[in-house]
């Protein structure tokens, strides 16, 4: 048998074959690495002695925003030349606004703005996209800490994989064996020739290392483990990024449809009518009420319930959105609707008025009339989004936006002293076993109509009394209660001056 060989690479082979040529990428520097993370570590060493200056046993105050401030900069810092300028702009301004409440009270609204905030911010560091900073944000809360643990477990391991060769042992022993012993000979010799050394070392040997205290090493690694996603947020930009796959899906027509809005809608426009007449009698026509039927008691029967009726309004134009078709009719039936629920929300902005003449502001009715307000913006946005055939997205874009503004506004706000203001200066039913239970932002309302001490007057009706905070030292400082502190002492000095 004849044997043919083929002498070099065929050109076939050789044209197709152009990446066996191509240079092989570089390995990756398994130093710099080293040298970067050893980087890392000691910046979050230098953050939890931060963070024990800041918050160990002192009280929830202006060290909150200063330490996640810090922790923030910090991984901004590290971030800085792989993100782009407008985003480290971003960053940094969003990180200050989310943290201004906090300066201003520690209290559940601004934590829940700090926290939401720093979300954002942190998937703004891992280098996501705009559009992908809301999934970010919300995936932060698991893919944090599993990088925290996968980090850990990794440092671990390279701590167990240090093994000194035998000759750095055997140059060890060679070079520190003479140095060590001879001097240990010698020290022996002196220490024995002097009492005085002698005496040092014995209360020295005496001497024992304190405990460690454990809340404080647990404090630590709750410190560390918070901390350190933000020092690593790049690591994380896949995971936070995660799309899931789009699917095409078919609409099936279930129990919201074309035929069952439509009859709905008439339905509801009629029974609307009814309540929206009956109220426009009652506020522009005076009309006089059923007798064993107060003003009181028709405004505080009808002010949460047409809330309601509203919100629900709401809900049900979004979702037969889709529903309505290219018909004239059908659109002009929603916007009538939507005009009439906004009715409602007037009406029980009235009821709501009325009753709080007669028995004064509470947190429930402040909070209310926010709703309220909120509840006509957004069937507003409706309204216009229904009129104009704008996309859903638009209008829940926009509702979430007011809402998320309208939240952050409250958060700067002394409501309790505008309760107190309102229910000491008009003319409503006193009821200081309520005003004593507010907080300390009533006081300088209350010192001021009393012209006495809250505190003290809250105390001589055996009634629970409100707690002027005294920060002890820096950390619990609170713009707040500075302002409170201050009214009050003006209040003081003014009563002392004759």
């Amino acid at each position: 048998m004849k044997t043919t060989i083929l002498r070099g690479v065929p050109l076939a082979m050789r044209q197709d074959g152009w990446w066996l040529d191509a240079p092989a990428a570089p390995p990756q520097d398994k130093h710099v690495k080293q040298r970067r993370d050893s980087a890392k570590v000691a910046v979050l060493l230098g953050l939890i002695a931060l963070a024990a200056l800041l918050v160990w046993k002192a009280a929830q105050g202006d060290n909150l925003a200063l330490l996640w401030r810090a922790d923030t900069a910090a991984g901004l810092a590290l971030g800085w030349p792989q993100l782009p300028p407008r985003m480290r702009m971003g960053i940094a301004a969003g990180t200050m606004l989310c943290l201004l409440p906090l300066v201003d009270l520690v209290q559940p609204l601004s934590v829940l703005i700090a926290l939401c905030g720093l979300s954002l911010c942190g998937a703004a560091l891992a280098g996501l996209h705009l559009r992908d900073l809301g999934r970010g944000a919300l995936r932060l809360w698991w893919v944090a800490p599993a990088q925290t643990i996968t980090d850990g477990a990794a440092g671990l391991r390279q701590v167990n994989d240090i093994r000194l060769p035998r000759s750095n042992v055997r140059a060890l022993v060679m070079g520190w064996a003479l140095p060590i012993g001879a001097t240990a000979v010698f020290a022996a010799l002196i220490i024995g020739a002097n009492p005085i050394l002698d005496r040092a070392l014995s209360h020295l040997a005496n001497w024992h290392l304190p405990a460690p205290d454990m809340w404080r090493l647990w404090f630590w690694g709750v410190m560390g483990a918070l901390i350190w996603p933000a020092l690593v947020a790049r690591r994380m930009h896949e995971r936070l990024r995660a799309r899931k796959p789009e699917r095409i899906t078919v609409r099936r027509e279930g129990v919201i449809n074309a035929t069952s809005v439509a009859r709905s809608l008439i339905a509801f426009n009629a029974l609307f009518a009814v309540q929206t007449g009956r109220d426009v009698l009652l506020l522009y026509g005076n009309a006089g009420l059923p007798e064993g039927i107060t003003a009181a008691t028709y405004a505080h029967r009808g002010a949460y319930p047409l809330l309601l009726t509203a919100l629900l309004a709401g809900l049900f134009a979004v979702l037969a959105r889709p529903h309505l078709g290219g018909g004239a009719m059908m659109r002009w039936l929603m916007l009538i609707w939507l005009v009439q629920t906004m009715a409602l929300v007037v009406a029980s902005v009235w009821r709501l008025e009325t009753y709080v003449d007669i028995y004064g502001l509470t947190r429930l009715r402040l909070a209310a009339y926010i709703w309220m307000g909120l509840v006509a913006a957004g069937l507003g946005l409706v309204t216009f989004q229904i009129w104009r055939n704008l996309p859903t997205s638009w209008m829940l874009l926009r509702c979430g936006v007011l809402g998320a503004l309208t939240l952050y506004v409250c958060a700067f706000v002394n409501f309790d002293g505008a309760i107190a203001r309102h229910n000491l200066t008009q003319d409503v039913e006193k009821d200081t076993y309520a005003l004593c239970q507010l907080s300390e932002g009533a006081l300088p309302a209350m010192a001021l109509h009393w012209k006495m001490d809250p505190v003290a007057a809250c105390k001589s009706l055996h009634y629970v009394h409100p707690h002027l905070f005294q920060p002890a030292d820096w950390r619990e400082w609170g713009f707040r209660n500075w302002r409170v502190r201050r009214s009050l002492a003006a209040m003081t000095t003014e009563t002392m001056i004759p």
